[in-house]
This record gives structure tokens, sequence and C-alpha cells, in this order.
């Protein structure tokens, strides 16, 4: 049932090689997608999810982040600049927050669904990896690595003990090496 969401990884528009597979969570027609065949409908979620080593499950949601903050500190522009940074974090953190649920709806549904399913997804551990793309000048990079633990933090705080054992913001760049150590049989 979940290799019709098996395919190569996508990030900011580049597929990743055929060996960094996971599986698609939130295809769009004509693409299989996973909301749909457990039974819900387009609920936030995840880009993919991987089966990795140890038992543990990894979502992976990919973002344009440093866009996504410029277009929210432009669309708030009004707002105090301190009040602005902490509504923007408070933006993204809620956006995460919601997919992470979402992802864990599907899966759950998906795992009531299929014998197949449940198996494999039961776990012992479940992850977040949230994975930001397109930062293309010095200055994106700078941001990034001012906002980084500060993101990653929040996002534990309201994730992690109940709901997931680990979230991890890290650039797209270092996907690769992170799917290589996480890497286990599909």
């Amino acid at each position: 049932m979940l290799d019709q969401f098996l395919e190569p990884i996508v990030v900011a528009g580049r597929r990743l090689d055929e060996k960094h597979q996971a599986y698609r969570m939130d295809g769009t027609s004509p693409q299989p997608d996973m909301r749909k065949t457990a039974g819900l409908g387009t609920c936030n979620c995840c880009d993919y999810f991987i089966h990795g080593k140890n038992d543990t499950v990894v979502l992976i949601e990919e973002t344009e982040l440093m866009g996504q903050i410029k277009d929210l500190k432009s669309e708030y522009r009004y707002l105090k600049v301190d009040d602005q940074t902490d509504f923007v974090s408070k933006c993204i953190q809620d956006e995460n927050k919601l997919k992470v649920y979402g992802s864990m709806l599907v899966l759950c549904h998906l795992a009531t669904a299929c014998r197949e399913v449940k198996k494999f997804l039961k776990a012992k551990k479940y992850r977040f990896w949230l994975v930001v793309s397109s930062m293309n000048t010095a200055e994106e990079k700078i941001v990034f690595d001012n906002l980084k633990d500060r993101l990653s933090q929040e996002l534990k705080s309201v994730l992690t003990g109940k709901v997931l054992d680990d979230v991890e913001v890290i650039p797209s760049s270092a996907l690769v090496s992170k799917l290589s150590k996480q890497a286990s049989t599909p």
C-alpha cells in the first residue's frame, strides 16, 4: 500500500538521487494523495516521511523559510519590529505544528486501515525535520543561522515529549547527509 507513495525526495525543485527516497504525504493530482487514501480531506501535513534506523519515523517538511519570513514581514509591516519578529515566529511555529499534527493523523488513519501499514509504522521514535531551502544570499544564511536555534527550541517546546521525540531545523544542503545517516530500507 505504501509503495505507491515512495518517490525520490524533491528539495528546492530538484530531485535528489534515487537512493534518497521517502513516502510523499501531500501529493496532488495526478500523484497519489496519502491524505485521500487515509480517508481524509486536504489537511495540512508534511511533505514526506521516512522509516529510519532504530524504528524511527522521520517527518520531513521542506520550506522556503526566508521567502516566507519576508512575505510575513511585508504583510505585517505595521507592527513594531519586536512584535513583528515575535508574530512571524509564532506564525511559522503554528504552521509547522499543524503540519506535524496533520501528518500524525494521516499516519494513524492509514495504520487503522491497513495491517501492513500498522506494522510498518509501529515506531519507537518519531522525529520532525524542517528543511530550509532556497537560501541564496549570505544575508539569508545569516538570518537562518540566527533563527534556527530559536525556531528549533520553539517547535521542540510544543511538539516533543508528547508527540515527537526530536525536532531539527536544517538547511537543505545538510539533508542528503542526514538521510544517509538515518537510512533504513523502506
